[in-house]
């Protein structure tokens, strides 16, 4: 395509996601890209239709477009993914880009990228949107269910650990439905989004009621790393209708402090706003004394007692090719990190596998994960110690 063309121009799959979040009304009742006074009364108050908005929807393309500067108001853009059109924008103004001022497109301004002089401004729509699929989705399982107390989870699951069964099993006794929101690692060594929706999807069909939880993928979307502003999370989850939404006290910028003797964070006036119930959770670490994952609020014993699910840890020790104990990871969720880390680390695993562990007399071929899989069944044989 050809991009000198006036009607035409570039988007990334990171913009391109997160017009699909702001088309389908899951980052608040704004569902057009701001003009210039409306992104200056966010920036100003905090707020769009009196509810609490940390970013203006602002919209400057980090694609190089030329043709920027002749666009005029009235005018249809196409808008265009490696190649092809994946909706439109009818231009409703033009504005000068202020670079050091927050957007949802850019929300960390100490990360300058080379984006455009310009903002656009207008409605727009999307094309053959995986987010409006997941949406759509959703509520015929919200119908089918009559869902009225639902609850969200937003989480890279960095890797998923035995703290985050904990969350699910808690969260899905208290709920009619669980929405999982599956979001981008944040970290260097963070694992790929298809591996962690793969062992995510793997662990919910084994182990939880999957009739009763559902998983929405957000890939290629940065706007939730490191969880840096919780209030978008809450806007996130009431988009789609929840009214419940799940964050860890240790949630990276809850800002968490206390009040007359009460605990308060920065989400409590989202949670006015938006009407959804915010639940804070205690930290969850496994008790050598109980013997049992616990909370740290309900375990009388030291914290000297306590292994605790750092995910940072747990992936050094994944990358580094060590499988972390079952207490820590399910063997079924190390094992296919390792065989994706590592596919055929072993030129000879077939005989090894052969060699050491016990056969039903047929000579099968086995999977690399079945290899970690049966070898962390040993690590627990206890009967040798």
């Amino acid at each position: 395509m050809d991009l000198a063309k006036k009607d035409s121009i570039y988007i990334d799959k990171r913009e391109f996601s997160i017009l699909s979040l702001i088309k389908e009304g899951l980052l608040g009742s704004c569902t057009h890209l701001m003009n210039e006074k409306e992104s200056e009364n966010v920036l100003k108050t905090g707020k769009f239709n009196n509810e609490s908005f940390p970013y203006p929807l602002s919209f400057a393309p980090r694609i190089k477009n030329e043709n920027l500067k002749n666009v005029k108001s009235g005018q249809r853009l196409n808008l265009c993914l490696d190649n092809e059109i994946v909706g439109f924008i009818d231009i409703e103004s033009k504005f000068k880009n202020d670079k050091d001022r927050p957007s949802i497109f850019n929300p960390n301004t100490c990360i300058l990228d080379d984006i455009s002089e310009f903002c656009l401004s207008g409605e727009f729509e999307i094309y053959n949107s995986d987010i409006k699929k997941s949406k759509n989705e959703f509520i015929e399982l919200k119908k089918s269910h009559n869902a009225r107390r639902i609850t969200a989870i937003v989480s890279s699951f960095d890797p998923l650990h035995r703290a985050h069964e904990r969350i699910f099993r808690w969260t899905i006794d208290k709920a009619d439905f669980v929405v999982v929101f599956l979001i981008e690692s944040y970290e260097d060594n963070g694992f790929n989004f298809e591996l962690k929706e793969q062992y995510l999807r793997i662990f919910a069909q084994k182990y939880l009621p999957m009739d009763r939880i559902f998983i929405f993928p957000l890939k290629d979307i940065d706007i939730f790393h490191a969880h840096l502003n919780p209030g978008l999370e809450s806007i996130l989850a009431k988009g789609l209708g929840c009214t419940k939404l799940v964050v860890g006290q240790n949630h990276s910028g809850l800002g968490m402090h206390y009040s007359h003797n009460q605990p308060c964070t920065i989400l409590d006036q989202f949670s006015m706003d938006y009407n959804i119930e915010i639940i804070i959770l205690p930290e969850f670490v496994f008790c050598d004394k109980c013997k049992m994952i616990v909370s740290t609020h309900s375990c009388p014993h030291g914290t000297h007692h306590h292994l605790h699910y750092n995910s940072h840890s747990l992936k050094e020790l994944l990358r580094a090719g060590i499988i972390p104990p079952v207490v820590f990871v399910r063997k079924e969720i190390s094992a296919l990190i390792l065989a994706k880390l590592f596919p055929h680390r072993f030129k000879n695993m077939q005989t090894i596998y052969n060699s050491l562990f016990s056969t039903n007399g047929i000579l099968e071929y086995k999977k690399d994960e079945e290899f970690y899989e049966k070898l962390l069944e040993l690590h627990q044989t206890s009967y040798m110690a």
